[in-house]
């Protein structure tokens, strides 16, 4: 007996399967640079799009999408954990790339309801890259995990994250930071940033926002506010 397909390329514009993304419970929408994740979780209420730009917005969402830049959709139910299904979307640019991912939170019922009306087709990118191995430990005086230690106890913080198909951001106060399996953690109930421990080579000050540099002084994906300036 052949082995059950788990990964399909959904016959269906992207915009069209993410103004479906209010229907599917409690979603993660997850954006990957640089070896780092920012993830916004809870229920989706609102998708406004407005001529190429569609937003997800809610109390637990705050992304902006460029459409034209998002080729296809696939629709993954490999991941389980507990034997519990985590169904995963994953929103590709014109190379094939996950240039966002949406993974559903309540077990792949609210997924496929929302979804049984495209048809599938065979994907053509069977592996999904996951998450990438960070350094076994993170070192004291890391230019990231310092900058974030900074942010704790002080107020709100804004922290956004932008790559060129989309931007996502959220704001609240940074309790504390936890260092583990190679990344510096921000975890709260809504939200969780995920960064590599060396990813960051310092920060440069634009427009009030605090921009991450890489290894060779680049600006990243990662920006953020200081307390005093996040309002």
């Amino acid at each position: 007996m052949s082995e059950e397909i788990k990964r399909h390329r959904l016959d269906a514009a992207p915009a069209a399967v993410l103004a479906l993304l209010p229907e599917m419970d409690r979603l993660m929408v997850i954006v990957r640079s640089g070896g780092s994740l920012h993830e916004r979780i809870g229920p989706v209420e609102r998708v406004v799009r407005e001529k190429d730009l569609l937003r997800i917005e809610g109390a637990c969402h705050d992304s902006e999408i460029r459409l034209p830049l998002i080729k296809a959709v696939d629709f993954d139910t490999s991941s389980v954990m507990k034997d519990k299904v985590y169904p995963r979307l994953d929103f590709l640019g014109s190379d094939g790339e996950v240039l966002f991912s949406v993974t559903g939170m309540e077990g792949e019922a609210p997924f496929a309801a929302a979804l049984a009306a495209f048809p599938r087709l065979p994907s053509l990118r069977p592996e999904h890259p996951g998450t990438p191995a960070g350094p076994e430990t993170t070192e004291e005086g890391d230019a990231g995990g310092a900058f974030l230690e900074g942010l704790t106890g002080k107020g709100d913080a804004a922290i956004r994250f932008e790559t060129p198909a989309i931007s996502q951001k959220w704001s609240g106060p940074v309790e504390s930071i936890r260092p583990m399996s190679g990344y510096f953690n921000i975890i709260t109930s809504h939200f969780h940033l995920h960064l590599q421990a060396g990813s960051v080579s310092g920060w440069r000050e634009a427009d009030g926002w605090q921009h991450a540099l890489g290894a060779g002084g680049e600006a990243g994906a990662l920006a953020i506010r200081h307390p005093a300036a996040a309002a």
